[in-house]
């Protein structure tokens, strides 16, 4: 069986033969020809079929589609055998935990002021780190623990003393005055769970902090944790356990992969379009037959309209109707302030449109497709830190984990780490 840095190996070599699709950016789709940018074999494959098929069909018809398909499904961390599920974990876990939609209602009324997907994270991740923690009877950082979900759930269920770190005041206050809220609500105090302002880096002296917050601690070994912790905080968090011999274990799941081009192990940097891909979600867009935001079309057919217009570079932004592309093209142009006496009348925009109307499904194909790549590169993204960590021969036990349901978490991979 290969290592984990023989499949980061792989699944480089895979984006670099890739990169002209990976690397593009849909607003370009049309204007830029991206449609051309696929192997011509596969572009001939997939035309035969044009607006009668969609993305399931295709698969089955194309074989070089279907070929692609394959090799980015062997790459994703879905199907890598050496990846842990949470019924894996030889931890005390409950059923409620393994089986949690089976076990809650989603309608629930509920006085923890989360929303259901969050509730669904923290429901699973908060028995993960209370049977890590009760090893040595740790003390839990969360680090960038924003509204201090995780830390008054992991107190309040189970005894856990948790240091919640954000380095936005905003934040703490929020998570301070949330915590008020429940202990109101719920007639139940949180003594455990404390809250701090710190940025977090490398060099965090978490042996200070918890000394300064819990002066009565007597323990010295700590846990941290973060739940989808952005950008370059996971790099930080890694970096500090390494650091550290105060942090025994390290539970990290990370987003927001946009938000740092570094990568850990290699020189080799992935483009903001490329990592705002990794942040697409296949299981969500296949349980949605593939198809896409009509939105997505539309913003490629507008940079048809701004060039003809003589204004390709504006930004738009979000927010836009998308009832039609006649009302999201006005709601545009007014946005960019185009002088309104000069922008195109509705049987324009209405022509516009139909003369590039195929292009919808073929965009809808084409990011379908990229979705796929996305999650290679996610792979890679999380592949880098796994082999960093092995490479500190630091960790005694080291492992990623699928923790949560796709469907309902996609970023939902661990990296799990003890000394």
């Amino acid at each position: 069986m290969k290592t984990f840095e023989e499949d980061l190996k792989d699944n480089l070599s895979f984006i670099e033969e890739h990169e002209k699709i990976i690397n593009s950016h849909l607003v370009d789709f049309i204007t830029g020809n991206l449609w051309e940018k696929l192997p011509k074999d596969l572009r001939i494959e997939l035309e035969q079929f044009q607006n009668k098929s969609n993305f399931s069909d295709l698969m089955n018809r194309c074989p070089t589609l279907q070929s692609i398909i394959e090799e980015t499904n062997s790459l994703n961390l879905k199907n890598n055998p050496k990846v842990l599920k949470l019924e894996d974990l030889p931890l005390n876990l409950s059923r409620n935990t393994l089986n949690w939609e089976k076990n809650h209602s989603l309608k629930e009324p509920q006085n923890d002021f989360m929303k259901d997907k969050k509730r669904y994270e923290i429901s699973v991740l908060s028995n993960v780190i209370e049977s890590l923690a009760a090893d040595n009877k740790s003390l839990v950082i969360d680090a960038g623990g924003g509204k201090g979900y995780l830390g008054t759930y992991l107190s309040g269920k189970y005894s856990v003393p948790v240091l919640s770190i954000d380095s936005n005041p905003g934040r703490n206050t929020s998570a301070i005055n949330r915590q008020k809220l429940m202990e109101k609500k719920k007639n139940q105090s949180f003594p455990l769970t404390r809250h701090s302002i710190e940025f977090i880096d490398e060099n965090t002296n978490f042996s200070k902090l918890v000394k300064f917050h819990f002066p009565n601690w007597s323990g010295n070994d700590y846990l941290l944790t973060g739940l989808h912790s952005c950008g370059p905080l996971a790099h930080a968090m890694i970096k500090s356990f390494i650091n550290s011999d105060a942090l025994k274990s390290l539970c990290v799941i990370s987003c927001c992969y946009h938000l740092t081009d570094e990568f850990l192990t290699t020189r080799i940097n992935f483009t903001k379009t490329m990592r705002m891909l990794a942040q697409q979600s296949v299981e969500r867009i296949s349980a949605k037959n593939c198809e896409h935001p009509a939105s997505i079309f539309y913003r490629a057919l507008l940079q048809v309209l701004l060039q003809t217009l003589g204004i390709p570079d504006e930004r738009v932004g979000r927010g836009a109707p998308t009832e039609d592309f006649q009302t999201y093209a006005k709601w545009a142009l007014a946005k960019v302030r185009f002088p309104p006496h000069e922008r195109p009348l509705n049987n324009d925009l209405t022509n516009l449109q139909k003369k590039y109307s195929d292009y919808q499904w073929k965009l809808n194909v084409f990011q379908t497709l990229r979705a796929h790549m996305g999650a290679v590169i996610e792979s890679s993204i999380i592949l880098d830190r796994f082999v960093y960590l092995q490479k500190s021969k630091k960790c005694s036990k080291l492992s990623i984990v699928r923790l949560f349901d796709p469907l309902l978490s996609p970023r939902c991979y661990a990296i799990i780490a003890s000394k």
